[in-house]
């Protein structure tokens, strides 16, 4: 039998151990429900989380459940209370449970806040590179903007090499590392001169819409192009004339347009007039066929 001294000794070292227990239980509750709100611009990671987080609810609740069956008192809280009373009882239970939850709240911890990097960039437009790969932009304020990015089990150096630079023409270029967690955009890389070497197809048909590609160097998505003849030149056969390219080669080696030309009596050839807004130009000319109205 024991003593009312062992017996109280007892007791305290119980509700010692459940309120370790509880106390974990609530530290990685809390910090789960709070990454699924933190992690909102990483819609992917914080399902991840909230499914992580219904999985530790679900088996605390079934386990508890299995404890407490039998019992008289069936209350909610007498689920979370059987899962306590189970594991404090004996000590070597005690010591798994309370590391078993450590551990949890160490890797949720280094998978959620510790993977959440604050960045600052200094620059006009910018992107970010987050969770699985996918891009975002920052839009910059005043030369400002403030970035977002998950990457777990990553360092800052990395997590700021994830944030790439935007020039006028939607070129990427590397961000240079600055003392914390910032980046600044400084010039963009020289762009290779402007030029036109052929067209792909090398005539163009007349009364006809269709895709041409453009060969050379230097060519950008801030490209405007302009023909010397009454035409169509855009980026989209749903939209009006845009005279920009629908798309360009991220080397600028070649840039694909619609382009049309209407028919007229002693034409055999087209001027072409290209310029960015680096202010380069060029010109370049290619025959014209004449095709009946369709």
């Amino acid at each position: 039998m024991w003593s009312l001294a062992e017996f109280a000794t007892n007791m305290n070292t119980l509700v010692l151990r459940q309120f370790i227990l509880a106390g974990l239980l609530l530290l990685n509750g809390a910090l789960l429900a709070a990454l699924v709100y933190w992690l909102r611009f990483e819609m992917i990671a914080a399902v991840l989380f909230l499914l992580v987080l219904a999985a530790a609810v679900t088996f605390l609740l079934l386990f508890g459940l299995h404890v407490t069956a039998g019992s008289r008192d069936t209350r909610p809280y007498r689920v979370v209370m059987g899962y306590l009373l189970w594991a404090s009882y004996r000590g070597h239970r005690f010591y798994v449970q309370s590391l078993y939850l450590a551990l949890l709240l160490t890797t949720v911890w280094l998978t959620g806040p510790n993977a959440i990097f604050y960045l600052q960039a200094n620059c006009e437009s910018a992107v970010a590179t987050g969770f699985l790969g996918r891009s975002t932009g920052a839009p910059c304020h005043e030369r400002r903007a403030s970035v977002q990015l998950y990457q777990p089990f990553r360092t800052l150096d990395f997590a700021k090499d994830r944030v790439s630079c935007v020039d006028p023409a939607g070129t990427l270029y590397p961000a240079a590392s600055e003392i914390g967690p910032a980046v600044v955009c400084r010039n963009s890389p020289a762009r290779a001169t402007l030029r036109i070497d052929r067209l792909e197809p090398p005539v163009i048909e007349t009364n006809h819409i269709r895709r041409y590609r453009l060969h050379g160097a230097g060519l950008t998505k801030d490209l405007s192009i302009t023909l010397d003849a009454p035409s169509f030149v855009g980026s989209s056969l749903s939209r009006d004339s845009d005279q920009h390219p629908v798309e360009v080669d991220p080397n600028g080696q070649w840039a694909d347009v619609y382009l049309s030309v209407m028919s007229a009596a002693g034409r055999d050839q087209v001027s072409f007039q290209l310029a960015n807004e680096s202010n380069q130009t060029a010109a370049f000319t290619a025959p014209v066929q004449v095709t009946a109205l369709r």
